[in-house]
């Protein structure tokens, strides 16, 4: 089984105490066996012997050897919980950045919420099936002592109970683990609806069509599968108790006929496999829980794979990587191709562009010409399938900046490989449009951290709603703008070399947008900072001190409209409300 080879690979040590302790209880509640019969044929010597001596000290081992090898699973199993889930978290964080998006946050989200949780809910079971197997075990022994025959069709009725179990089972666990496919689509539903509350409320078919008919033919599906399969495993479970029935019914009333067996014999036979019956019974309902834990694991290492296939970016071995005061970053025949879930490709480049230090860049292009994508590939969340990147360079005075292909800067300086591209990427602060907000203040430059907090709180006007306490935001339920802005100081306390803006004032109001390409990015340009801006704000183009579009994937001439003068000081856009 996958889980047994999953935890003796993990957790050794732990996992054999467990198994050896419940190996234990079950010797021992069969063993007690022995001193019932003989208390049952002799009840004198029982009263005045040392039977009953016996029968408590095997029993306190049984109890005692369960509660141990219980405990110990529970500890593995909050173990397991930990390391699948680091394991998950690094494999996302270290995987790149296109791996995971290929992947899918329902998948990832599914693995981490609910796989893990079934895989460590299933532990306590194990303990349970060593002890039973053990039971089984001495209940054989205990039976070729009392009598060859009887051990002999006990042992040929186990074999067929087993036989059968593995065929009801193999079936059983193939409509699990189509439940568990179809919990990733229920997943993606489950997001839809939270994501999309706004949206479904505004609009009842949708609601009706998304959240009704498509999320319910999809929980339909699963528990159909999960309906079939866990009543394939009960089945199973009646399976062994009608063999264990026929058993009996084969010792009390078919074997007497056919060999000469005493009485006594049969019933000692009978009354210990009666016993034995409940120990059984509580293996059976455990074996569909392993089963579905069995299937979870599986999915898990499915999803380490697809990530951890895709190969390991190192992470920066300084905390200031060593790329001097470079001054500016060039691609050159950089490209990259977006492939879609259906086959369909989109195509970035080749482009040759520089980002120089001191400089705000504007990229503009229409919906899906792929601004986005080339501010991954300049933040170096992309590497790029073709070209270069290059991070230095040393300025030369008297050349003319042509615009786009500027000679204002010699090719000097480092080609970003994979080894280095995580110190590369420690050169930017980004804000992108699906950007996340942190709610603290954590791994952000100590220096009057928090004084410089307030004072963006402040500026950004942002004070009357949001303090800081113990390094935390007091509140992060805010409109869209306001989050935007909270995530711009984020951005302006990290103080890198390189900022990238995508589309960040596009829920902003008037005076916020004037805000942010008049002043903040001036302020940036004054301190030196590579800028790079997406924007579609063209009344404010002019804020750029270069401006370059992107057209299907390619770099075109700018039209004349993009060049032309600003608006006046009376144009509404350009007036504080």
């Amino acid at each position: 089984m996958r889980l047994v080879t999953y935890l003796f690979r993990s957790a050794r040590g732990t996992f054999l105490l467990a198994l050896a302790a419940g190996l234990v209880s079950g010797i021992a509640g069969a063993a007690f066996i022995a001193p019932v019969n003989a208390a049952l044929g002799d009840p004198d010597e029982a009263a005045s012997g040392s039977i009953w001596i016996w029968y408590v000290a095997l029993c306190l081992i049984a109890v005692v050897t369960r509660a141990f090898a219980q405990i110990q699973l529970f500890r593995l199993s909050q173990q397991v919980i930990y390391r699948l889930r680091r394991r998950m978290v690094d494999a996302i964080l270290d995987a790149p950045l296109r791996a995971v998006e290929t992947t899918g946050t329902p998948r990832l989200y599914s693995a981490l919420a609910d796989d893990v949780v079934v895989v460590a809910d299933a532990l306590p079971g194990l303990p349970l099936v060593c002890s039973s197997a053990a039971f089984l075990l001495v209940v054989i022994v205990y039976l070729v002592i009392v009598s060859p025959v009887v051990a002999l069709v006990t042992l040929a009725a186990a074999v067929a109970g087993v036989a059968a179990y593995r065929a009801f089972a193999a079936y059983g666990m193939r409509y699990l683990a189509a439940a568990r496919t179809e919990q990733d689509a229920l997943f993606e539903h489950f997001r839809t609806v939270v994501e999309g509350v706004k949206e479904l409320k505004l609009n009842r078919a949708r609601r009706d069509a998304l959240a009704g008919r498509a999320l319910d033919a999809t929980a339909m599906s699963y528990r159909r599968h999960s309906v079939v399969g866990l009543s394939v495993f009960e089945a199973a479970a009646g399976s062994g108790q009608a063999i264990i029935f026929a058993l009996v019914g084969v010792l009390l009333f078919a074997l007497p006929a056919m060999a000469a067996i005493p009485a006594a014999s049969i019933a000692a036979a009978v009354l210990v496999i009666l016993f034995a019956v409940s120990s059984l019974q509580g293996v059976l309902v455990w074996l569909p829980t392993l089963g579905r834990a069995s299937i979870a694991l599986g999915s898990i290492e499915a999803r380490l794979t697809e990530l951890e296939t895709a190969g390991r970016e190192e992470p920066a071995t300084t905390p200031t990587p060593a790329f001097g005061d470079w001054r500016s970053i060039r691609l050159h025949g950089v490209r990259h191709v977006y492939r879609g879930p259906t086959g369909e490709e989109f195509t970035l480049g080749p482009l040759d562009l520089r980002v120089r230090r001191g400089e705000v860049l504007f990229v503009v292009g229409g919906n899906g010409s792929g601004k986005t994508t080339l501010a991954k590939l300049i933040t170096g969340l992309y590497p790029p399938q073709g070209g270069t990147i290059r991070i230095g360079g040393t300025e030369v005075t008297g050349i003319k900046d042509t615009g786009i292909k500027d000679t204002g800067i010699e090719d000097t300086g480092v080609e970003i490989t994979d080894a280095d591209r995580d110190a590369y990427r420690q050169q930017f602060s980004a804000v992108f449009s699906d950007f996340h907000l942190f709610d603290n203040l954590l791994g952000l430059p100590p220096q009057d951290l928090l004084d410089k907090a307030r004072h963006y709180l402040a500026r950004l006007r942002l004070d009357h709603k949001v303090s800081i306490v113990d390094d935390r935001f007091s509140a992060t339920a805010l409109s869209q703008g306001q989050r935007k802005r909270l995530a711009l100081l984020l951005a302006f306390l990290e103080d890198r070399p390189a900022y990238v803006f995508d589309e960040w004032a596009a829920d902003q109001d008037p005076e916020f947008k004037r805000f942010f390409y008049r002043e903040l990015l001036a302020e940036l340009k004054a301190r030196d900072k590579a800028v790079v801006v997406i924007s579609h704000d063209d009344r404010y183009f002019d804020a750029a001190d270069r401006l370059v579009r992107l057209d299907y994937g390619q770099i075109s001439d700018a039209p004349a409209w993009l060049t032309s003068p600003p608006p006046g000081p009376g144009d509404p856009e350009e007036v504080r409300s």
